[in-house]
């Protein structure tokens, strides 16, 4: 009887445990930035090194090659609009592969910039057409399966300058249970994308 209780109390805790609401807050503004909330309290982290922990570790080891994000290792081979197509690519891929799961999925804020600039004005206007016909169809995908409450996009095409930009932030609440059950499809996902860009 006391051994049917302690498996029954187990049982009960674990099912409450799944039921737990989990904040993710994923960002990116130049480096990758994550933090996971279970019930409000933070579990999980990941920092942006700050500029005097890079000229450090660069000091350190000047002979070692450059470690680039993902952003940056597309950017190189595809180009800037091509790095942010083969991104909402990715991200259309895997909306539609969830489109059940993410009702259970409240989106609190969605913040997207992206902006186009290059040397040459008519190339700029090219891009930002492309960049646009990637964006805001992944955007009405999401609108229409999750719970947006707030979104700030921003795309825009830069004429006075030559560097483009690229930064999002994103924070979603959701019940452990479901996340694990999205994660296996995002991790097979996310596996077809690294391998067809060779990342």
């Amino acid at each position: 009887m006391t051994a049917l209780i302690i498996i029954s109390a187990i049982l009960l805790f674990l099912v409450l445990l799944l039921l737990l609401p989990i904040s993710l807050f994923i960002g990116y503004e130049g480096d990758f930035i994550a933090k996971i909330k279970i019930a409000g309290i933070k579990v999980y982290e990941i920092k942006p090194q700050d500029s005097e922990e890079k000229s450090e570790k660069e000091s350190r080891d000047e002979t070692s090659a450059h470690q680039e994000n993902f952003f940056e290792r597309l950017q190189k081979k595809y180009g800037f609009s091509g790095a942010v197509k083969e991104i909402f690519a990715f991200v259309k891929a895997l909306i539609s592969r969830l489109k059940k799961q993410l009702r259970h999925i409240a989106v609190r804020r969605l913040c997207l910039d992206v902006k186009i600039a290059s040397p040459d004005a008519a190339q700029t206007a090219i891009e930002y057409g492309a960049v646009c016909g990637a964006v805001y169809p992944v955007l009405s995908l999401i609108d229409s399966t999750a719970n947006v409450k707030f979104k700030q996009i921003n795309v825009s095409a830069d004429f006075n300058s030559d560097k483009p930009d690229f930064s999002f932030s994103v924070i979603i609440r959701v019940k452990i249970i479901f996340l694990i059950a999205m994660a296996f499809t995002a991790f097979s996902e996310y596996n077809k994308f690294k391998t067809r860009n060779e990342l």
